[in-house]
């Protein structure tokens, strides 16, 4: 088996074989609201890693979900499909008119071919997520993407597999605590804890799975645009670099081999780490991203000025879908329990309060001095997109581009499930459950 490394949370793997699989393939900058670029910047486009057997997404977010990456793939296509319960993944490529689907069952173990066969994993947390373990030619490869699997799952991967190489997350991508109103010095704190838990979460997880060799995976990326430049400070924000779980996993396990793949890095057994050119000086990152930004800033004030507004019926949008969602699942305001404050910023923009205080639903215009509890600002534009269903709330929040400010500081999970899928398979589900863990 080869795995080359592509970027990110995308490899391409070619199995004993020939079989060939493209896994999670974010190939065009920018992501998540023209957010997101690739650090380090790819060396592989569509053409480098097609044609394919199959292509696996393991979830809906754009950093592995990417339409501009998949509308360049033959129609035809053979997607490996995750079996959610909600659909909206299946939904997406139908969207984009793919039709030929391998469901994967979660823990069933499916031939791909003679040689090379292919077990799907679901994040045993409410989210649709997922991730796979590959086996070809004696060789066993497990991808956790960035998908949140509990310690006994991933030690029930390690007793039956002891994978050859696995690529397991090691850094923060969420908007916690870098788009919250704390003062910087505060922010830092946070930050350094929530990064020395992912750093030894790496090596806890790889642990548990018996891996042979750990790669870091699934946690480069770059903000670009000029207002966000300082949430790439590592004071500012939950990322660490894949050279520091490296270290990390030497001091605590190295009885692992660990890789630091970088784009187009290839693996075999037998040829141990192929490098495609130097690896990057990670000590140096922020003066990398700006001189990124610096070469991006055209074209990032090009794409932001393309936006499109907010319709002048987006308060009424607003209405309807919140409205909706209260309406289907009648004991979930009840449960929210809170004021919810959204500051649209911008043309056809204005503030919304969402007051699930009493045990039902009731939306109005917000007027400063009224009670809240969380305060939610963003782009009108981008507001009327997730409203129109054209991307997901967990796209807005991993964008950066909002803000959030908590009455008292609280953890709302019932309201957080609400965003992030707010289709009625997953709530049905989410609400039937008598202990959904979501985080």
């Amino acid at each position: 088996m080869e795995v080359t490394y592509v970027g990110h949370a995308a490899i391409h793997v070619r199995g004993a074989d020939g079989t060939t699989i493209l896994m999670d393939p974010w190939l065009s900058d920018p992501a998540y609201c023209n957010a997101w670029f690739h650090y380090p910047p790819l060396v592989h486009g569509v053409a480098d890693l097609t044609p394919v057997d199959y292509v696996y997404v393991s979830h809906e977010h754009p950093d592995h979900f990417d339409a501009r990456t998949l509308e360049q793939l033959p129609r035809d296509q053979k997607i490996l499909l995750p079996e959610f319960t909600s659909g909206v993944l299946r939904a997406r490529f139908e969207e984009l008119g793919f039709h030929s689907f391998v469901v994967m069952p979660f823990g069933e173990r499916l031939e791909l071919s003679p040689g090379t066969a292919i077990t799907c994993l679901r994040s045993d947390l409410v989210w649709e997520d997922s991730a796979v373990i590959v086996e070809s030619g004696g060789t066993t490869l497990f991808n956790m993407n960035d998908c949140k699997l509990g310690d006994g799952l991933l030690a029930e991967v390690g007793e039956r597999w002891q994978p050859d190489i696995v690529f397991v997350p090691f850094s923060g991508a969420i908007h916690f605590p870098t788009c919250y109103a704390y003062e910087p010095d505060e922010r830092a704190r946070i930050c350094a804890g929530r990064q020395q838990k992912h750093l030894d979460g790496f090596v806890h997880r790889v642990q548990l799975l018996k891996a042979k060799r750990a790669v870091p995976f699934a946690g480069n990326f770059a903000l670009l645009a000029p207002d966000q430049l300082w949430m790439n400070e590592r004071a500012q924000n939950n990322i660490n670099t894949p050279d520091q779980a490296i270290r990390r996993l030497a001091e605590l396990a190295p009885e692992v081999e660990g890789l630091q793949m970088n784009p187009g890095d290839r693996f075999t057994v037998a040829t141990g780490l192929v490098r495609h050119a130097d690896a990057p000086d990670f000590t140096k990152r922020e003066e990398q991203i700006a001189a990124l930004s610096a070469a991006w800033a055209d074209r990032t004030a090009s794409l932001r000025a393309a936006e499109p507004p907010a319709r002048p019926s987006l308060r009424d949008d607003f209405v309807r879908y919140f409205g909706g969602i209260a309406e289907r699942h009648p004991t979930l305001p009840g449960r929210i329990g809170a004021r919810i404050v959204f500051e649209a910023e911008g043309e056809n923009g204005s503030v919304f309060c969402l007051d699930y205080s009493d045990a039902g639903l009731e939306i109005t215009d917000f007027v400063d001095g009224q009670p809240w509890n969380l305060r939610f600002t963003l782009p009108a534009g981008i507001l009327q997109q997730v409203i129109d269903d054209a991307i997901c709330w967990d796209t807005v929040a991993i964008s950066f581009r909002c803000r959030f400010r908590e009455n008292p500081e609280f953890f709302n999970q019932d309201f957080w499930a609400m965003l992030y899928n707010p289709t009625p398979a997953f709530l049905d589900e989410y609400l039937a459950n008598p202990n959904p863990q979501y985080a």
